[in-house]
């Protein structure tokens, strides 16, 4: 890896490419593998953040980050007041293109 053990406080993976064929899922950015080499490079207490326009990635990311022993998910009113949930949610360019089509964010 890139990054020393501990040394991250946030990790971000705002609409990530869903890789939608099933061959193509170990392809995706959160996996099972993925998983543990984030919590190697976070820092205790550290956070990830995905935010996605594609529900069926959505629950994958869920599904995978739930599944891990070293991650837990916070709850909706301490997520959401993070500044940076704010802006990676509603500020970044995908995140704009997605509302001006008058879709869906999860997060």
């Amino acid at each position: 890896t890139f990054f020393v053990k501990g040394s991250l406080e946030k990790l971000f993976f705002c609409f990530a490419d869903p890789h939608f064929k099933t061959k193509n899922h170990r392809r995706r950015i959160i996996n099972r593998n993925s998983i543990s080499e984030f919590a190697y490079v976070l820092k205790e207490g550290g956070f990830l953040y995905v935010v996605t326009d594609v529900k069926e990635l959505h629950d994958w990311q869920v599904e995978h980050l739930d599944a891990h022993p070293l991650f837990e998910r916070l709850e909706e009113a301490t997520e959401k007041a993070d500044p940076c949930w704010d802006l990676m949610f509603n500020s970044s360019e995908e995140a704009n293109k997605v509302e001006r089509n008058e879709g869906s964010k999860f997060g």
